[in-house]
Formats: C-alpha cells, structure tokens, sequence
C-alpha cells in the first residue's frame, strides 16, 4: 500500500497558494498490493451458507454480520419486509423484547438492522469476553425472529403520514441533516410510482397477517440467500465449528428469484422547489442510472472522479469553491441498486443567492466533460487515487475484508469483479471516459430539487 498515500494527499490539499509536489512528478513506486484471496477467509456449508471468517485483533471486540438478499422492494404483500425487520429489531422469538434488551445492555453490545429495497444487513458487536453467548443468541435472531403482531404493529406505525420536517431551524441539521432531506425529496420525485418509492401504507398493514411475513422470512432467510461475515480477536478455526454447529443444519434450499425492478422512462428537464425559511438553499439534481454492465463500470467511476467524485479537486469543486467561492461542496454521486435503476446525482448548498450560479456552474462542467476527452493528468490521478486509495481500503483490515467478500459474493455470486478492478480502471482511456460521460449524462433530462428559496434554476 506504497501509494495510498496519493489519495489522502488529493483530498486533503487546500486551494491555497501552498507548494505541493503534483502526483504526476513523485516517482511513486508501482504499488505491491494485492487484494486478498476470498477463499483464505471463506467457509462454504454443505446447506449453501457461505461465511466469511477474518481475524482483527486490534481490539477485544467482535463483529458479527448476516446479509440477505431481501429488501423492503419484493413480489410479497406490502408491509411484509417492513414487519419482519421491526421483528428482527425485537430479536428472536424465544426471548421477549424487554428481555433481549437487557442481554444486548449486559453485553454493552450494539445491535443494528438495516433494511434497504434488495437487501438487509444484521450487525451485532460485542466484547471479546461475550462472544461464546453472543454467536447463539445472534444465530437465533436470524433463524427465528419474533414475528408477531406486536412488530406488525410497530411497522404500522410507521406507515403513518410523515416525513422529515424541512421547515424553520427547528428541522434537520442546517448543513447535512437538510441536505439529505433534500436527496429525500429527489428520490421521491424520481421513483414516484415506481416500486423503488411505493412504501406501505396503513390499509396495507390492516390486509396483512402474521403467517404472510412468516412466509417471507422463511423464504428468504435462506442459507443460499445469506451471508454471513464475522470479524475481529477471534480464533478463525473456532468460529468456523461455531457456524457449522449453529448453522449447519438448515435445509437447503434454493434461493428465491430475484425481483427485477421496472426501469425509469425517459423525463424531460423539470425544477422541484420545496420552499422553506432557512438561511441558505440546498441544490440536488440528476437522473435515473440504469443497471450499468460490468464493461462500462470502470469509465464510469473514472469519469465521476474528475467530473465530481468527492474529493477537494473535481472538476465541479474547482469551478464553484475555488474560482467563485460559491461553496464549499459540489459533489457527485454514482448510487446503484442491485436489479433496477439508481440514481446518478449532483448535490451543493450555499446561499440563496448564488444557487442558481452554482447549479450553472456545475451544468457547464457537466456540458464540457461530455464534449472533450479529458486531460492525461486528470487520468492519472483518477486511475491512482481509484486503485491504490479507495480499492484498497476495502481491505484494510479483517472487518472490512469479512464485509466487502459477503457484500459481493450475496449480489454477484463470485469474486470476479474485485479480482479484475484494477486492470479495469488502469485500462480506462480519454476515449473511454468521453464515452461515459455521453452514455450515463443526460442534461436534458436532469430532475432539479431545491430547498429554500424559491428560485427559478431553469430559465
């Protein structure tokens, strides 16, 4: 990791006047990095479950993770996912929630789960010292959750009409808080009618059963549909005995189909405004980004990092913070989903009255990367910082290693993408940016968001 390095130094550089080295002229050694092997950490069941074991001792603590290939966006009754992860979030049925609770604060333990459309993820970390009760009490979360009408009700509850407050200074945070409440208000306006923005309603809760969401973990929660990654100051051997103990015999069976996601249909220019009384605006616009092959992924993540990948020196950043000082982020951002449409958006927040020269700003950046092929050192940078800093840092440590190999292997089914990453992006050209940038950028079919100020963008 000789060269990760590159990345810090990119993103961490003010506009000052300060003297710096460029990356092109520091003779940076080639990196001698090499992704680790899944299989050194894999432990596959005869069942199908396939876990990934990694040793991290850098503290006493111990991560256990399971990820399933089920989400809040399915062919099961409205509701059903919803419930089961309230369940989940009560934990297994044997123990009643009071009673979980105490186990979890005993433990000073942290207990999270997170439902997306097309997957969830259960975490559990505890204290090395608790890892012999943890590992059966987390195996029976995940095989017998209390689904009963006490979670249909909480999830019920939640279908009630709401919403994040974007009004006066009694809202969300004045900075990020309001900012995501804006990307909120684009994805509703992008995925309206679509299964990626339909949410359960109250009616749909009142049509649901019990059996129904039982039917849905049991069809899930399958081992061909999971995996699990575990990490930490563990013994790998003695782990791997504890999973096949605790999830050996599960019956096999195959996983359930994936549900495919409609795609968007194409839209034309449009400006949503949520006025709100604050003392600046927050800006988001972008479009629908269809489920991108593997051979167009690397120019892709090449073309984003010059254009507005995050970082203190795209494209967008120098135009709208050091040359006008407009703001102080103008950020870009590639948001895929697992069987349908994301979203590619373009996201900044300043004063009300430079909002419209900020959004015009970074439209012109967009205009001219679809227009002409970028520089060689613009390459170099993009390639470097993509390969020898945020690749890498996927497998800086066991508990990263366990995750990122579950994470894979439950969308893709292999390895193969990881184990090609880097040829892929250093093989990337001008041409092939170029390419991207007219294939994945629509100007003219932009959904522009803006809370605060009413204010015409468009004219």
């Amino acid at each position: 990791m000789k060269r990760l390095g590159l990345l810090l130094l990119i993103t961490s550089v003010s506009a000052s006047a300060q003297e710096i080295t460029h990356p092109t002229r520091m003779n940076l050694p080639a990196s001698e990095f090499s992704r680790p092997d899944p299989t050194d950490y894999q432990l596959a069941l005869e069942n199908g479950l396939v876990a990934y074991i990694a040793e991290a001792n850098q503290v006493p603590l111990v991560t256990l993770s399971a990820f399933i290939a089920a989400g809040a966006v399915s062919d099961e009754k409205q509701g059903s996912a919803e419930t089961l992860a309230e369940a989940l979030r009560r934990g297994p049925t044997a123990d009643n929630a009071g009673e979980f609770q105490k186990t979890l604060k005993y433990m000073t333990a942290e207990y999270s789960v997170s439902m997306h459309d097309e997957w969830t993820e259960v975490t559990l970390n505890v204290p090395l010292e608790d890892l012999n009760a943890a590992l059966p009490l987390f195996a029976k979360i995940i095989r017998g959750p209390a689904i009963d009408n006490d979670a249909l009700e909480r999830a019920k509850l939640k279908a009630a009409p709401g919403g994040k407050d974007l009004s006066g200074e009694s809202g969300p945070a004045l900075y990020e808080g309001s900012l995501d409440a804006a990307v909120d208000r684009f994805h509703e306006v992008l995925f309206k009618d679509h299964p990626y923005g339909i949410d359960p309603t109250v009616s749909d809760f009142d049509d649901l059963e019990v059996s129904d969401v039982r039917e849905f973990h049991a069809t899930r929660f399958v081992p061909a549909n999971m995996t699990l990654a575990i990490a930490g100051d563990i013994d790998a051997e003695d782990i791997q005995s504890a999973i096949v103990d605790l999830f050996g015999d599960m019956p096999f069976s195959d996983a359930p189909a994936r549900v495919l996601a409609p795609d968007i249909g194409h839209s034309t220019l449009t400006q949503h405004t949520f006025p709100v009384e604050k003392l600046q605006s927050w800006l988001v616009f972008g479009h629908e980004l269809p489920v991108t092959p593997l051979d167009d992924q690397a120019a892709l993540e090449v073309m984003n990092y010059i254009l507005a990948g995050g970082h203190l020196y795209t494209r967008m950043t120098v135009e709208t913070r050091y040359r006008y000082g407009y703001t102080n982020d103008a950020s870009g951002f590639l948001e895929d989903r697992w069987f349908g449409p994301g979203t590619y958006t373009f996201r900044s927040y300043s004063r009300h009255d430079v909002i419209r020269d900020i959004y015009e700003n970074m439209v012109d950046e967009i205009d001219r990367i679809r227009a002409n092929e970028v520089t060689d050192e613009e390459l170099f940078v993009a390639k470097g910082a993509l390969t020898e800093g945020s690749f890498q840092i996927r497998y800086l440590d066991g508990y990263t290693i366990a995750r990122n190999f579950a994470m894979e292997r439950l969308r893709f089914g292999d390895h193969s993408r990881s184990a090609t990453y880097v040829d892929r992006v250093r093989a990337v050209s001008a041409d092939d940016v170029l390419e991207a940038a007219k294939k994945y950028l629509h100007p003219d079919r932009m959904q522009v968001v803006l809370v605060g100020k009413e204010i015409d963008l468009l004219d």
